[in-house]
């Protein structure tokens, strides 16, 4: 897939933030049909350690995700649970192999976003959990580096 550029990036997230919040239930259906492997991984994630908030902003982030990458060159694949155990995986095993001993949130996050084909993409993600005024004060501090992995493996998915 071809770089998705910051437009794109840009373009998608401000729709979906304009999107009335009677239409969003739509789309999460249209993601069922699509990217059911997905959609469930979101809304599963993480149970015991997200709150609600933390949850809905996990599954909402990740369905902007979704739109952005549709718009890239070629079709979305279906994610099977096998692609994404392997992403999920990697992505994890990577997390854990990052030297922490500065606990520098910000070099592990720079770390992990030079191993995303997606980088603009991620740079939502980075900026919505970490800079984003409305989203980031719904995260606690401690929940944002596994809120970042979730999705940078749902990007991973989509990327292939």
């Amino acid at each position: 897939m071809k770089l998705i550029t910051s437009d794109i990036v840009e373009k998608t997230w401000q729709e979906m933030s304009l999107m009335p919040p009677d239409e969003f239930p739509k789309v999460v259906d249209q993601m069922i049909g699509e990217q059911p492997v997905i959609l469930s991984y979101l809304m599963t994630a993480c149970q015991d350690l997200f709150n609600q908030t933390e949850r809905q902003l996990l599954i909402y982030m990740g369905v902007v995700i979704w739109k952005i990458m549709l718009q890239g060159d070629v079709p979305l694949k279906t994610v099977t649970e096998k692609k994404l155990d392997e992403m999920e995986d990697e992505n994890f095993a990577f997390w854990e192999s990052i030297d922490r001993e500065s606990d520098e949130f910000i070099d592990s996050v720079t770390a992990i976003a030079a191993r995303c084909n997606q980088p603009e993409v991620l740079r939502y993600v980075v900026e919505a959990i970490m800079e984003d005024m409305e989203y980031a004060n719904e995260i606690r501090d401690e929940n944002k580096a596994m809120m970042m992995l979730y999705l940078k493996t749902v990007i991973d998915c989509f990327d292939q």
